[in-house]
Parts: C-alpha cells; sequence; structure tokens
C-alpha cells in the first residue's frame, strides 16, 4: 500500500471523527452549506468514474468492467432501499422516521467498507484517480461525521455509545481500502476490471443517483457552481498529470 494511499485512509478515518465533533459546534455547517459541498463530491466522483477508472477496466475486460459497475449500481441502490445507508441524505431530508437502529448501523458500516474498497480501485486505476477520489472521500467523511452524530443524537444514543457507533464506521473504510490493496495486486485481468467497474458503478449511483436528484430540488443555485468546479478540478489535474 504506498503512502499516498496510506494517507488518504488516515484522512477518510480522521476526518469522521472530527465532523462528528463538528454539530457540539452549532452552526457549524448549514444545510445549504452541506449541499454545496456534496454538489462538489459529486463533480468529483463522476468525472473520475467517466474519465479515469472506466476506461481502465474497459481496457482489461469491457464485459466485466459493464458487469461490475451494474453490480455495483443495483447493490447500492438495494441497500438504500431497504435500510439507511448513508446518513448525510437522511439528515438533509429531514426524516423523522428512520433513526439510527442497529441494522442501519451495520448498513453504514458496510458502506464505509466499500468505499475502502472502491478508494484502493481508484489508485488501481492511476494515481490521478485516486488522489481525486481520496479527496472526494475525504470532503464526504467530514459530513458522514457530522450527519451520524446528529443522527444518532436524535436516536438517543448516549455520548460514549455515539462515539463507539463513530468509530466503528470511520475504521471500516481504511479496513476496505487494506482488503482491496492487497487483493488487486494478484487479480487475473477480468477480475481486476470488474473490480474497476464495480467502483465505477459506485461513483456513478453516489453522485448522480444518489445527490443529484436532492440537489435539483434546491432553490440554491450554487450547488451547480460546486458540481462544475468539482469536475473542473479533476481536468485541471488530468491536463497537468
Amino acid at each position: 500500500m504506498s503512502r499516498t494511499l496510506l494517507g488518504f485512509n488516515a484522512a477518510a478515518f480522521l476526518f469522521t471523527l472530527l465532523g462528528g465533533a463538528l454539530p457540539l459546534a452549532p452552526g457549524a455547517l448549514s444545510p445549504k452549506w452541506l449541499w454545496r459541498l456534496f454538489s462538489m463530491r459529486s463533480g468529483l466522483l463522476l468525472a473520475v468514474a467517466f474519465v479515469e477508472v472506466l476506461p481502465e477496466a474497459w481496457r482489461a475486460n469491457p464485459a466485466a468492467a459493464g458487469w461490475g459497475a451494474v453490480g455495483a449500481f443495483a447493490l447500492l441502490y438495494a441497500m438504500g432501499a431497504l435500510v439507511m445507508s448513508d446518513a448525510c441524505p437522511e439528515f438533509l431530508e429531514g426524516c423523522s422516521m428512520h433513526l439510527l437502529s442497529a441494522s442501519a448501523l451495520g448498513a453504514l458500516f458496510a458502506h464505509s467498507f466499500i468505499d475502502g474498497l472502491n478508494l484502493s480501485a481508484a489508485f488501481a486505476a492511476g494515481s490521478l484517480a485516486g488522489a481525486a477520489v481520496g479527496t472526494a472521500l475525504a470532503l464526504h467523511k467530514l459530513l458522514d461525521g457530522f450527519t451520524m452524530t446528529s443522527l444518532l443524537s436524535k436516536s438517543g444514543y448516549g455520548r460514549p455509545a455515539a462515539l463507539g457507533a463513530l468509530a466503528a464506521v470511520a475504521a471500516a473504510t481504511p479496513a476496505g481500502s487494506l482488503v482491496s490493496a492487497f487483493g488487486f495486486s494478484s487479480l487475473p485481468p477480468a477480475m481486476t476490471a470488474a473490480g474497476l467497474g464495480f467502483a465505477a458503478g459506485s461513483f456513478i449511483y453516489i453522485g448522480a443517483a444518489d445527490v443529484l436528484p436532492r440537489i435539483h430540488k434546491s432553490d440554491d443555485r450554487a450547488t451547480l457552481v460546486f458540481f462544475a468546479f468539482g469536475m473542473a478540478l479533476v481536468a485541471l489535474l488530468r491536463g497537468r498529470a
């Protein structure tokens, strides 16, 4: 595992914990700024998926890459339909029904583990893809920690229990990344393509299906600027590579 990948894993872990502390500071992140940061993350992930990760997967094995992407899309859709698997949209939608049960915490842990798998897959596609996804992931983890702590508090969790749940979800990302990093080095081309396709499908689902429809409901046009900035950042990095 490279030092850069280790650094982004450490950032993902620490940013989750840092985000979890933000609700203790009233007004630290308003819903408007959360939507804007989500928009930038969506731009980053979609650009990386279509420009960096999918082409790399396609070169290895087109069919495996396609099925990997479809599998990721289906898995994340099913997780979101059956149980809360992402605290951030839940918090921003102001849903008072879906509180953090044990099954929801398990889904959040699984989602965080998949984030780690995809981070290492992005680095397998190239350093630019890895750096862009690592940046988007660190940003997401900051917001994830913030919304998780807020929802845990609403669900009646005490501070020790909330910190324990937050730490477990934070640790799942480095764990998934470690498994993926060592696995990618020994996979045959078809499996590598499927893994890269899975990562790309995850990024597309998170960026388009899970975030953009909600951004569409917002009257804050600055979200479009942040979305465009996320895409432009990938183009800038690619141009300088």
